[in-house]
């Protein structure tokens, strides 16, 4: 097991984005050395920022590195460019993140692999996208090693990336990432690599869910644990490990390390060594309010008790309930009212949770998936007229061109759908020009756009500029972990949505001003 350190990656990380724009190349070192003190292995390299000259950037960074640090490097960069300037003046063996299964990856980065002797990870997905199962992650997996062998490209220079998703919205995905991992080492006998801490997305206490996942994937065959390895709660599932799978051969650097070290996972909880210690103490649970937290309209009042009982129904993210309820209301209640009184203001209700940091990810996609529920008895009883819902309001959501993740916008997808707008999902990796044919035959109003990797806001740059100029009047808001406020006026963003619940205040915002 080799740790990869995540920290030199600009996405999320205001000091080093400052650095990299001063050409402060005296930080990134700094990062460096204290992943390398804390445990670091390898170095992953990321420097993707839209308005950096990346090849001049990345080039200039890996120099520096190779000249202060002595870890191997990974080159992660979606510019075959700025890969091909770096790797040609390595010294040393670099590894390439990364190349995929689609068609236009492989012929455009194994061939460089094969050039200068790269290693190269090979992401499991393709033009159909990530997908869902162990058997379908490996299936690409599989191609990409085949496609690497044919140009000559050995099985121990290439890495698989069985892609970890976010338990807030891909649950069952969680032990099929760990099982692929454990395919692609028996079926195909190449090394395996994770972003751990992707799995922990919109999850409180993400350190104790990283970890455990850690744990299990390395049972399951993960040779390089992407993570940040300052944290020692990482480093000591790392450290436990090696010895488990006799890497540290008699326990020695355990020992060493862990001989004379308090113990704040197995001390008594409220202890002065629990205190001390990286676990959270137990917290009590916070029951949902009994009462009503909404006030309910004049049109509703006679059914007061099935009101409540909905919104509560929302709140607490129930949907097994909620169609028996909805048609309760139903039966005396006009659609509309029912949409407008009760889903909507208990949806708002759980946003100012969200905000609050009451609620977290799994319990707004709950609460999204209650009034799925409630919405879709809505619709039945609605017949034909049940499309008025939306009153004609459409917005059309993507992930730019190059981004492979959704998680953020299938969010916003799916509370926006709830709030009553009828979306356009165009999915992820989408050009320019498709965005604008749909917006064009669909008459389209309102486009929301996201970007989860920096190398990608350009493609985001482009998509505005080109909606701007061919659909006047068509408004465009952003959103994902990279984007800024800053970012966003940058590159002409009409709006930027700092979370879903944001997206659905400025739909609504945005339809008001021009009386839809």
């Amino acid at each position: 097991v080799a740790v990869i350190g995540e920290r030199i990656n600009p996405t999320g990380k205001k000091k080093l984005k400052a650095a990299l724009r001063s050409g402060d190349l005296d930080y990134v070192i700094g990062e460096a050395v204290t992943q390398r003190n804390s445990g670091a292995d390898v170095l992953d390299v990321n420097v993707g920022l839209p308005e950096l000259d990346e090849p001049a950037m990345l080039s200039a960074v890996v120099e520096k590195l190779s000249a202060t640090v002595t870890l191997p490097l990974v080159i992660d960069s979606s510019s075959p460019d700025a890969i091909e300037r770096v790797v040609r003046s390595y010294a040393g063996k670099p590894l390439i993140n990364s190349v995929n299964g689609k068609r236009e990856s492989l012929d455009a980065v194994l061939p460089l692999a094969k050039k200068y002797g790269c290693a190269v990870i090979g992401l499991a997905l393709d033009e159909s996208g990530i997908p869902p199962t162990a058997e379908g992650r490996f299936a690409v997996a599989e191609k990409i090693v085949a496609e690497a062998e044919r140009i000559g490209i050995p099985r121990e220079d290439i890495v698989i990336d069985c892609l970890v998703m976010a338990v807030a919205t891909n649950q069952s995905e969680a032990m099929e990432i760990v099982k692929a991992v454990s395919l692609v080492k028996e079926r195909l006998g190449v090394r395996t690599v994770l972003g751990v801490s992707n799995v922990s997305f919109g999850i409180p206490q993400r350190s104790l869910l990283n970890s455990t996942f850690l744990a299990a994937a390395l049972g399951c065959g993960l040779d390089f644990p992407i993570l940040n390895p300052s944290s020692a709660r990482y480093m000591d599932t790392v450290h436990a490990f090696r010895v488990l799978n006799m890497q540290d051969e008699g326990a020695v650097r355990y020992i060493e390390d862990y001989a004379n070290a308090s113990d704040p996972y197995t001390a008594p909880a409220g202890t002065a060594a629990a205190q001390a210690g990286t676990l959270p103490q137990p917290q009590a649970s916070k029951p949902t309010d009994a009462a009503c937290p909404i006030v309910i309209p004049e049109s509703l009042a006679h059914a007061s008790g099935e009101v409540e009982n909905v919104v509560n129904l929302i709140i607490s993210g129930r949907k097994g309930p909620m169609g028996e309820m909805t048609e309760k209301l139903l039966a005396s209640c006009d659609a509309l009212d029912v949409v407008n009184g009760a889903f909507i203001p208990a949806l708002d209700v759980v946003g100012k949770k969200f905000d609050a940091g009451e609620f977290f990810l799994p319990q707004l996609m709950a609460s999204a998936e209650a009034v799925k529920a409630g919405f879709d008895v809505v619709r039945e009883h609605m017949g034909e007229s049940g499309a008025a819902i939306d009153d004609g309001r459409s917005i059309l959501v993507a992930t730019v061109k190059g981004d492979i993740h959704d998680i953020g916008k299938n969010i916003v997808k799916m509370l926006l759908e709830n709030y009553g707008y009828r979306v356009i999902d165009l999915g992820r990796d989408v050009d320019p020009s498709e965005i604008l044919r749909v917006v064009r035959e669909q008459n389209v109003r309102l486009v929301g756009l996201s970007a989860l990797m920096t190398t990608t806001v350009k493609a985001m740059e482009e998509t505005i500029e080109l909606l701007h100029r061919e659909v006047p009047g068509c408004s465009v808001f952003v959103g994902g972990a990279v984007l800024t406020p800053e970012y966003a006026a940058q590159i002409h963003a009409d709006h930027y949505s700092k979370d879903a619940a944001d997206s659905a205040r400025y739909a609504e915002e945005y339809f008001a001003s021009i009386g839809l």
